[in-house]
């Protein structure tokens, strides 16, 4: 049985927003950086988190962080951090911006360039800014995580920010901050939430109770994602994919897999990370269904399928409900050169954990189906 590092607290329902500035006294917190980016700032959803300041004129924001994090979005706002003379870091918005909190934390009090401890994750001490992070997408359980993938430039690929002092110390989920989530992005979020949950289900370590939870937040997806996706404010919806969100994230303790892998090779596009992943499953759900049928069919119960219909046709049915795609060169993926890309997703650290780990001959299989 896998021994799983603790997962952060978390204040999970409608209006937990409120207690912010409770967890920041309780942290001595005075002079917060909230980080987040332009789009939240534009729907109000800033405005709102800082409602729930009340008299606290010391607040920063910085609203730059990219779709996609990048070293110079962390660099930005660790320019105001140190101009502010801020003294924690309040992350509110989707996985992009939370994954830089983690990188953010990490040099706001360590001496060296961030890109060290990309490159080094173990030099990461446990001398880490005060981290509290505010979802508002329900799918990347990133508010939860103890790593992140960070691009050193756009369009470059990806590197990791992986150690146990980068996890949040707090996670503060309200369904209200996802109200406003357009439907593209629940659904690729949503459909995140499905892949984490799946690979975390696959995973070769063993641990019932998160194994559970994964399923759980399966059958939440399925159930729904399309109401979240069709009404926007559909409260009920809304909290229950925050939820599944929020059981991918713990569902990612257990490690992940191929779907993650092809997920880091199709990175060096600007494509967004749901939206690869979601079109990236169902060749992966393929290349397992000959070799773990028992656990399929868990997940096809899960899922509630009809007896019979493979999961991979049931994540593609879905995928083709949400208005999204099952194929990676019609989300418009640009690469073309296979063999590289097996290259690189047979040497992904994702495949540490995969039940079955493809070679490079599975992975040129896999990327054709997942690009066809």
């Amino acid at each position: 049985m896998a021994v799983l590092p603790g997962f952060p607290t978390v204040n999970f329902d409608f209006g937990a927003v409120r207690t912010l500035a409770g967890e920041l006294a309780a942290r001595d917190v005075r002079r917060p950086l909230i980080i987040t980016d332009s789009g939240l700032v534009e729907h109000g959803v800033v405005e709102k988190l800082l409602a729930a300041l009340p008299g606290n004129p010391d607040v920063a924001v910085y609203d730059g962080i990219p779709p996609n994090p990048t070293i110079g979005g962390i660099e930005g706002a660790l320019a105001v951090y140190r101009e502010q003379d801020c003294d924690g870091i309040v992350a509110l918005g989707g996985g992009s911006v939370l994954d830089s909190g983690k990188a953010l934390r990490v040099v706001a009090t360590h001496p060296e360039p961030i890109i060290h401890y990309l490159r080094d994750p173990s030099k990461i001490t446990a001398d880490v800014a005060p981290y509290i992070t505010l979802p508002t997408t329900a799918g990347t359980g990133a508010e939860i995580t103890f790593g992140g993938g960070i691009h050193p430039a756009p369009g470059e690929h990806q590197l990791g920010i992986r150690s146990p002092h980068v996890r949040p110390d707090l996670a503060i989920c309200d369904p209200d901050l996802t109200l406003t989530l357009p439907p593209v992005l629940t659904a690729a979020t949503g459909m995140d939430a499905l892949a984490h949950c799946v690979e975390g289900y696959l995973s070769s370590n063993v641990n019932p109770p998160v194994e559970a939870i994964a399923l759980d937040g399966i059958a939440r997806v399925a159930k729904y994602v399309r109401r979240a996706t069709e009404h926007g404010d559909d409260r009920e919806a809304r909290w229950h994919m925050l939820m599944a969100g929020l059981q991918g994230g713990m569902a990612i303790y257990m490690g992940l897999g191929p779907v993650h892998a092809l997920g880091h090779v199709f990175a060096d596009s600007p494509l967004h990370h749901g939206a690869l992943i979601t079109a990236s499953a169902p060749a992966v759900m393929r290349y397992f269904e000959p070799h773990f049928p028992e656990q399929l069919a868990n997940l096809a119960g899960a899922m509630g399928l009809d007896a019979g219909k493979s999961v991979a046709d049931g994540i593609t049915q879905l995928n083709t409900e949400l208005g999204l795609t099952s194929s990676v060169r019609e989300l418009g993926y640009p690469g073309d050169d296979i063999d590289a890309m097996a290259e690189r997703a047979e040497a992904a650290h994702f495949n540490a954990t995969s039940p079955r780990k493809p070679s490079r001959d599975d992975y040129r299989t896999i990327i054709a189906d997942a690009m066809a």
